[in-house]
């Protein structure tokens, strides 16, 4: 009996793939296909069906389009956000929640994009620029920039940070070597310096390749750089007030990327870890307030200044969708229906 309802199972299975090819016809996705992939970000056969419109008075001839290129999605999610502001729905349960979900789609697209889905595998591959976090095991972490990335090795400014031994001779020093690469993931490697020299005066290490990155904590969300300005505020505790607004100024600050899930915020100042903080600023007409956590500090002594990296309480829908138009640059008010089909 097992093995019949096994067989249903899979004859099943088969024809609604065949189905979906025969559907599909020369196109990149079948209409099936786009109902399910909706389904999967939560998204009811109606609000299917809306976003479809959306993109048809988008001017996109063939809405699938939309499950692959992140491009004609936002021109949809842009009509799409226009209409519910011309019906009054933009505000509505309703309409935070089919917003909220298309988003959500948006995103899933995103991260289907190559540079979030396959990252670099060799420290070959590091950008001049990159920021670095170099650990010595029994002495401490320090901070490094990558100044020259060669065939041979990679230049790093000198490391600072904390305090190194009496007679500390970097050359020949096993260490670890972890970064964060923008729009991608976590890095972890193992290296060893080559050599500790001055270029044009300037202390540098050169530090060895290596070919076995470890990608760790990979990107949940899609980051935008800006200059916004805020004010942060500490908080005792986070429970009851991440969205309520302050009145009073709060220290100023300056909200240099942002997600969904958290920003990077350049305050001046030395800060910890740890701290528990609101962020409160404008987008466009929007007020945001943002509430987290301070997971990591970059600290500049010459400026006196620190970027905090918080990561945020998850924000309610409507609070959400305002950050992710201002991180997609969607912006509902120039989008213009050019009629469907």
């Amino acid at each position: 009996m097992l093995p019949l309802v096994l067989l249903s199972v899979l004859v099943l299975i088969l024809l609604i793939a065949v189905l979906a090819v025969a559907m599909r016809g020369s196109k990149r996705f079948s209409w099936a296909e786009f109902y399910l992939k909706a389904k999967e970000a939560g998204m009811g056969l109606s609000e299917s069906r809306q976003l479809r419109e959306a993109a048809l008075l988008a001017g996109i001839r063939d809405p699938t389009n939309i499950l692959w290129s992140p491009r004609d999605m936002d021109k949809a999610i842009a009509v799409l956000a226009s209409t519910l502001k011309r019906d009054g729905r933009d505000r509505s349960r309703e309409g935070v929640l089919l917003m909220d979900r298309a988003y959500s789609l948006r995103k899933g697209i995103e991260f289907e994009q190559p540079r979030f889905k396959y990252g670099i595998r060799s420290s070959r591959q590091i950008g001049a620029g990159q920021r670095l976090r170099v650990l010595v095991h029994g002495v401490g972490v320090f901070g490094s920039t990558v100044i020259d990335n060669n065939p041979r090795y990679t230049v790093i400014s000198y490391p600072i940070g904390g305090r190194l031994p009496k007679d500390w001779v970097w050359k020949g020093k096993k260490v670890s070597v972890y970064f964060w690469r923008r729009e991608d993931a976590g890095y972890v490697f193992d290296s060893y310096v080559i050599d500790d020299l001055r270029i044009r005066s300037i202390p540098v290490l050169q530090v060895s390749h290596s070919e076995a990155l470890l990608r760790t904590q990979k990107r949940k969300s899609v980051r935008a750089r800006s200059k916004i300005p805020a004010y942060l505020y500490l908080l005792k505790r986070i429970e009851g007030a991440y969205e309520k607004p302050e009145r009073a100024p709060g220290l100023r600050a300056l909200v240099q990327d942002l997600s969904e899930d958290g920003a990077a915020v350049a305050i001046g100042g030395k800060a910890v870890p740890g701290l528990q903080v609101k962020l409160q600023f404008g987008l466009d007409e929007r007020s945001i307030v943002m509430s987290g956590t301070v997971r990591s500090v970059d600290f500049n002594a010459e400026s006196n200044r620190s970027v905090l990296h918080v990561e945020a309480v998850t924000p309610s829908p409507r609070m959400r969708n305002a950050i992710r138009s201002f991180v997609y640059n969607i912006r509902e008010d120039d989008a213009v229906p050019q009629g469907g089909q």
